[in-house]
């Protein structure tokens, strides 16, 4: 475990390395993709070695990529995944056939190829060095290479066209699962700019997908695909032939699971109906629609946008409860004000929060709690800049047929979530899978 922290610390460290802001220069950003591509040169480019799957989109990408590794390895490959965020671990990021990343490879992998390309690359280029991003992206395409994977299924981080995943060159399939208001201040200020940002993902003799119902975002995808001669598959309704299970239940998430579908009949891989429904009836991923307790019930979810938020709405009345407890606090930056006045209509108590992660900045309480004042009056609305003061407090006042949420970022939603499993048991129960399989 401390080898394990130590290695975390060093990767986390990289975001104290200074460099210019290129997030909000468009035309500067393709710095990502190039420094990426060169670093990992500098490791054995085994982006070039690997078959890829690549997601975008504002919402579902999570969902639909972990769908796709679980399925993939029901059809008989051995499937990795690279995601992004996580929630209580770092290696979350990485997995291979539904396993993490064990921290023991981790630390291998930096040792022999992570560090010593750090050092290189600084003496090689001039300009910013490897972000922390970039570095977890290069960990994943290393094990990825080394581990034989039949398929790679890739989350892109931000955007598309110059997020660092978009550093393969040849991906098999592209997919977009939708497109949403989010970082505008980085891709665009329109669905319009965002569509065409996250288009870039499509390449040469791809197979492109979407699950995206606007027409004039379509067109982009459409004009995008005869730019680079890709494949556009019209995407079909697969996904009402299974029962849907209570995760599946609202429309973003039957469009991920259809979009998933649609992937592997346009790669004309078979998988039986009977292992597809096993899959849909036991999927589930950590912070998104998580239940971890009953008596109350508490549901952990990381929505932070308001797709993502939207959907968690329509999430709740599928849920039996009498009172609702919404522990909430959001990230800097985020637009949250249409769909928190919509969580305040439907909670009885509201628990104002932060998250305790140093790295990112959280919604200042005071101008949250002014707001919910404001559109919430006669709720009862308590602050509390400890989080887990937030959860003990509603944890004592919730009686056990009510509903405890804890929503609006992925850092707060893990950060609770150590209350039902922490980071040790994690390793831990990683660590005995390793040990059991090599038994």
């Amino acid at each position: 475990m401390i080898q394990y922290q130590q290695d975390i610390a060093f990767i986390e460290s990289l975001s104290n390395i200074p460099r210019q802001n290129y997030l909000l220069k468009s035309k500067d950003r393709s710095v990502f993709v190039n420094r990426t591509r060169k670093f990992l040169a500098l490791v054995g480019s085994p982006e070039k070695k690997l078959k890829f799957i690549h997601i975008a989109g504002t919402s579902g990408k999570g969902t639909t990529t972990k769908l796709m590794e679980e399925l993939l390895s029901k059809a008989g490959y051995k499937s990795g995944a690279f995601t992004s965020p996580f929630s209580t671990t770092s290696i979350e990021k990485i997995s291979l056939g539904g396993k993490l990343l064990a921290p023991k490879r981790l630390h291998q992998i930096l040792e022999k190829s992570i560090k010593p390309a750090l050092d290189l690359y600084v003496q090689k280029f001039p300009g910013d060095q490897i972000s922390y991003f970039e570095c977890w992206l290069t960990i994943a395409l290393i094990y990825f290479q080394q581990e034989k994977c039949d398929w790679v299924v890739l989350e892109a981080g931000l955007g598309g066209q110059h997020d660092a995943s978009n550093v393969i060159p040849k991906p098999i399939v592209c997919a977009i699962t939708n497109i949403g208001l989010d970082h505008q201040e980085i891709l665009g200020h329109s669905k319009k700019e965002i569509a065409q940002d996250k288009a870039g993902i499509i390449k040469k003799g791809a197979l492109f997908i979407s699950s995206e119902k606007d027409k004039k975002l379509q067109k982009i995808f459409a004009n995008r695909c005869q730019q680079k001669k890709a494949r556009q598959i019209e995407i079909k309704n697969l996904a009402d032939k299974f029962s849907p299970s209570l995760y599946f239940s609202t429309k973003g998430q039957k469009n991920n699971l259809n979009l998933a579908l649609n992937i592997l009949a346009a790669l004309k891989i078979s998988v039986s109906a009977a292992k597809i429904q096993k899959t849909i009836d036991s999927f589930h991923l950590i912070c998104r629609q998580e239940i971890v307790q009953t008596k109350p019930l508490v549901v952990l979810d990381g929505s932070h946008n308001p797709d993502k938020l939207g959907n968690l709405l329509e999430f709740l009345p599928k849920l039996k409860y009498q009172k609702l407890h919404l522990i909430v606090g959001f990230a800097w930056g985020k637009s949250y004000n249409a769909p928190l006045k919509k969580m305040l209509a439907a909670a009885d108590h509201v628990y104002l929060t932060r998250f305790l992660i140093s790295e990112r900045k959280s919604t200042l309480l005071k101008k949250m709690h002014h707001f919910c004042q404001k559109h919430g009056p006669g709720k009862n609305i308590q602050l509390f800049h400890d989080p887990h003061w937030a959860l003990a407090s509603a944890l004592e006042k919730a009686k056990s047929r009510d509903l405890i949420l804890v929503a609006g970022s992925f850092f707060l939603a893990g950060e609770l979530r150590k209350k039902w499993q922490s980071e040790e048991e994690i390793l831990q129960k990683l660590e005995l899978n390793i040990r059991s399989k090599r038994g």
